[in-house]
Parts: C-alpha cells; structure tokens; sequence
C-alpha cells in the first residue's frame, strides 16, 4: 500500500478516537452481530433470501453445487469441481458480484469468482439479493450479488461441529467448526476441505474425465471483542488455497494445471455514541495463482495482486426509522503477472445512504461517486421502498444505475490491453410482490436491465484481440420463489422452489445472448420422521444456444438428488447422511463438450458436540 493510504488511515482513526468519547451509553443493537449491515438496510425494494444453515450443511461444500439446486442463478461448469461461473438474470459471470463480510472480491484480473472455489462449510450465512448493488458494493454487482458472512453471538455457549466424509470418484471431504462466546468476546473458527480424483465416466461414451483432479482448502477465523459499552472490534481471516487439473473437452484431451490461493483480511471498529454511529474499516486482500500448460512441466505463467482497502462510514438517527449514513472509501490495487504490466490503479469514493422507516412505508435513496484516474466513472444511484398492503402482502419497488469497472486483464494485458475503456453500466428497475400465508411465502418479480458498453475481446485490423467497449443488451424476465413448511402429526414437511424466466437480448442482432437459459425451475423438500430425514432436490435447466445467431444449442436437462440422514446418538449428537445424486443418470452439459458426472453418491459423518 502506499503513502497515501496510510495517510487516510491516520485521518480516519483519529476522528473515530474524537467521536467514540462522547458516547456512555450500552448499544446492543443487533447490528453489531451482522458482519454485513448494509445487507439488511440498504434492501429496500429488493428481495433478500437468506439460506438456512441447515441447507448449508445438506449440500456438499462447493458453493456451486448449493446454488445451482437453490437459486434462480444458472451456472457454466467445465465439469465437477471445475471452473465454474455464475449468471444472474442473464448478465455475464463478471456481473455478479460475490461479498465476503461486506467486501467486494471479484478477480481483479478476471472481474469475476470461481464458484467451486468458495468452500461453504466456513461461514455461518449465505445470502442471495438479485437485481443491482453498486452503490454498496461496488464493480460488477448488475445482475446481483451473493454474500458470504460469518455472524458472532455472545450468547456464552460452547459449541463444535466435526464432519467427514466419503464419494464416489474418490471424492474426500472434511470439516470442523467451533464457536464460543461470553458477553464480551466471540470466536469462530472453521477450517474444511475437499479432494477428488474426480475420474468419472463420460455418459453415453466409452471415456471418462482425465486430468480432471482437484483439491482446496478453506480456513477461517472471526473474533469479535467488546472493548466497553460503546466501541466493539471485529476481525475476520478467509484463507483459501487450491489446486486443480484441467480436464479435457469430450474431444480434446488437456494436461494442465491451475494452482490458486487466496488471502482475506478485515478489521472493523465499531463505535456508537449517541445518534451517531461509527465504522471504520481496514481489509487487505490478496490473490495469486499459476497456470502450467503442461502439468509435468516446472513452466508456467503467474498472476498476482494486492488490494488494500479503508473504509469509513459515519450514520446519524435523526429519529426512530429515519437515519443517514455518509461513507468515503479509498482502494490501492498493485498487480502484476505474466502478460501484465503496470497493473496500478487506486480507486476513492463518497456515498450517501438515506434509509426511512414510516411503518407501512419504508424507503431508501443512495447515491455514490467513484473518482479515479484510469476510468471516467458515472454516478451511481439507487432509490426503493417496500409498502405493507397488509400483514400478508408486500409491495417491493426499486430502481438504480450499476457498473462494472475494466479488469486489469482488459486494461494492461501487454498483447492488447485498452486504457481507454469506459466502465459498463446498466439502468435497472424492478417490481416485486411478496405475498404470505401463515405456512405459505411467495415472492415473484418482474425486472428490466438496460446495459451499455459491454467490454469484450474483439480481433482488431492487425488480427491482434483488444477490448473494447460494445453493443447494448436489454436483459428482462421474471423470477419466483416459494416456501411451504407443515406438520404432518408431528413431522415437519418442507418445501421450496425457484422459477427464473429469463431474456437476454443483443439490441444489435436481436438474438438472446450465449450461454442464457430462457428457463430454470428448482425444486427441493425435506420431510422428518423422529430421527430420520428424507430429502429431494431437482433442478430444471432450459436449453441454451451456444452461438451468437443462435443456430446452435445444448438441450435442455433435468436432475434429481435423493438424500436420508439418521440421528443415531444424542451425547454427543452424531448423524449419518447419505446422497444419491443425478438418480436417473441423465447425461448432460452446460458448456459445449463439458459432460458433467451421472449417477454418484455421497456419504457424510457428523458429530456435534
């Protein structure tokens, strides 16, 4: 980081120290449990969905496979364990931003994460908000963004989770997580990992997928500390390391091999001191991988960069309900690697954030304003409000101005880079309903995105691929999401699914975009008896065209995954789950000559204690 960073750390804490003084009152605002605020305040006119821990922990740690069976987003994988990328309401993988703790950590090379290389068992929620976010979190949040979060508590108890577990494809995984707290401290630990020779038979051929092995490891630490009644610091650390094979298309075998890892680290001091509320944080982030084109082979080529981040965020209540935040923030992004040069860019912002509570009403209006030298960044803005028709009907309305910023790939990459790019930016709006009866919850809605100077690599008059600013997409289409929850005697019954209609439409050839299903049905259950659960989920993908003039397509495929878990011991409390995935073996892909796996199973040992 440089000079100038640590110059605005300096200012910062010293009018965090000036303020936090004049308070002496006990704040235990729910707040300061929630590693990501703004999630929860700054939502207004959008639908959030949280998913339960207990479906966490159903699926297996690859956050691709947990999203793809319990969310309206489509995935592309390469194949299981694979690089796998995310499209929410039809946008790019680079439009999608994912949140860790309130923090922006898209690939600063690529704009975009590698779902199978979040490992789920590590954090405590895993949320879901569709539609646009960058007045909050920044570059690439068009489509929606998903967020990780570890919470604290300081309930006093004492608690710990050991999973372990066997698959098919000698697939291996394990995990512990450990929490404990007092009225003063919280502590959260959580440490899991998977690995796979992930050898399996390419359906309805005599091959099977070679070079396609992979491993990763996920730690991570969360502590939270009361210092007196009005100031609280909380840490977070995320470390990731993982490496993995390339497999191979059905027709073009590969030997290489992608080695990545990636370190998180946040610091925030909360103060509270009459109406106002202060926040200061401090994160460095860093990522790093190498790719060896052959795997045997010692060369390779490298990326690596650093992000060091400060951001401070001071609200005031001016009454019960009505409140007003201002947040300046400040980046300092240094990277380099093969191909790359003189990747530097540093990134400062202002935001203002105006959330009102008026009982049947609430509302927000956000406005922010990037200023860098590399960029001409516009202003962003986002306005919504929720209105309470009654106890069992909502209505949801937002609207708002997004962008994605160039990568570092799009702006110095040394055989074609483009320094004059300009951000992509979208016009967005929504309207949702939320309708509830007493076991019952369904929440649909209608969307429109207009989104301009979309970046892509295009061949130049030399032959030589730049990026350039191109075409505008309008991206329309309905999502639904329901709930249903019962007891059947004394057995609860549970039941959800998700409905995404999706259009994504090149204004200048008037063909919906590659790789965009028109259709995503999910649907899920889980029923107990005593000690024993069944579950069942099954996922509907439309086919997708896999060519620009839309003469070519992958077919349309439908999977179903069967599941039971017995409790079999109390002290401590000890269960046995077993999976069958893809039941009916169906043959399918998601990308061109990417067969995924058929019929496997898993088994899951688990121990709370």
């Amino acid at each position: 980081m440089n000079g100038n960073l640590y110059h605005l750390i300096l200012i910062f804490f010293c009018a965090c120290f000036s303020m936090a003084a004049q308070n002496d009152s006990i704040n235990w605002l729910e707040e300061v449990r929630l590693s990501d605020v703004k999630l929860k305040q700054n939502s207004e006119g959008q639908f959030v969905r949280e998913l339960e821990d207990s479906l966490i922990q159903q699926n297996e740690p690859l956050l691709t496979s947990l999203l793809k069976f319990n969310s309206p987003f489509f995935f592309r994988e390469n194949g299981y364990g694979m690089v796998s990328s995310a499209s929410v309401r039809g946008t790019s993988a680079a439009q999608t931003a994912v949140v860790w703790n309130g923090i922006n950590i898209n690939s600063q090379f690529t704009g975009q994460t590698d779902f199978n290389t979040i490992n789920t068992r590590v954090f405590d929620n895993i949320s879901l908000r569709p539609g646009g976010g960058s007045v909050v979190y920044g570059s690439g949040a068009i489509g929606g963004t998903i967020h990780l979060n570890n919470d604290f508590s300081f309930d006093g108890e004492l608690k710990n989770a050991v999973r372990t577990g066997y698959g098919s494809f000698e697939t291996y995984q394990a995990a512990y997580n450990g929490s404990f707290s007092n009225e003063k401290t919280s502590l959260n630990i959580g440490v899991s990992g998977i690995s796979s020779e992930n050898d399996y038979k390419y359906q309805g051929t005599d091959k099977q997928n070679e070079n396609g092995d992979f491993y990763n490891v996920s730690l991570s630490a969360s502590l939270a500390r009361w210092l007196d009644d009005t100031n609280i610091l909380k840490f977070y650390s995320n470390y990731y390391q993982g490496g993995r094979g390339f497999s191979g298309t059905l027709n073009l075998p590969s030997n290489s091999k992608y080695e990545d890892r990636n370190l998180r680290n946040l610091l925030e001091w909360k103060s509270f001191f009459g109406d106002f509320t202060s926040s200061l944080k401090l994160a460095f982030l860093k990522e790093e991988f190498k790719y060896f084109e052959n795997r045997d082979s010692e060369n390779f080529s490298f990326g690596e960069a650093e992000t060091g981040i400060i951001k401070y965020d001071l609200g005031y209540e001016f009454s019960a309900g009505m409140k007003l935040n201002f947040i300046a923030d400040y980046n300092n992004i240094n990277g380099e690697g093969s191909g790359i040069e003189n990747a530097q860019r540093n990134i400062g912002g202002f935001s203002a954030l105006w959330n009102h509570d008026l009982g049947k009403l609430n509302y927000e209006l956000s406005l922010r304003q990037e200023i860098t030298e590399i960029y001409n960044s516009p202003l962003l803005f986002s306005a919504g409000g929720n209105y309470y028709f009654s106890e069992n009907y909502l209505l949801r309305i937002n609207t708002s101005r997004n962008f994605r910023i160039p990568t570092f790939n799009d702006l110095f990459w040394q055989s074609g880079g483009n320094k004059e790019l300009d951000p992509e930016t979208s016009l967005q709006g929504e309207i949702g309903n939320e309708i509830s009866f007493q076991n019952f919850q369904i929440n649909l809605t209608a969307y429109f995105m207009d989104i301009d100077n979309l970046i892509r690599w295009i061949p130049g008059e030399d032959g030589m691929w730049r990026p350039v600013n191109t075409s505008n997409v309008h991206n329309y289409g309905l999502e639904v999401i329901a709930d249903w929850s019962k007891n059947i005697g004394e057995n609860p019954l549970r039941l959800s699914g998700n409905y995404a209609f999706t259009k994504s439409i090149d204004q200048e050839t008037g063909k919906q975009l590659i790789y965009t299903p028109q259709h995503k049905i999910t649907f899920s259950g889980a029923y107990e008896i005593n000690r024993l659960v069944f579950s069942i989920q099954s996922i509907y993908n439309g086919s997708i065209y896999t060519s620009s003039d839309n003469n070519y397509e992958l077919n349309s495929y439908k999977l179903v995954n069967l599941g039971a878990e017995y409790a079999f011991a109390k002290s401590p409390e000890t269960s046995l789950r077993f999976q069958i995935h893809n039941i009916f073996n169906e043959e399918y892909q998601s990308l061109p000559s990417r067969i995924m796996p058929g019929r496997s199973f898993n088994t899951l040992l688990i121990i709370n204690f």
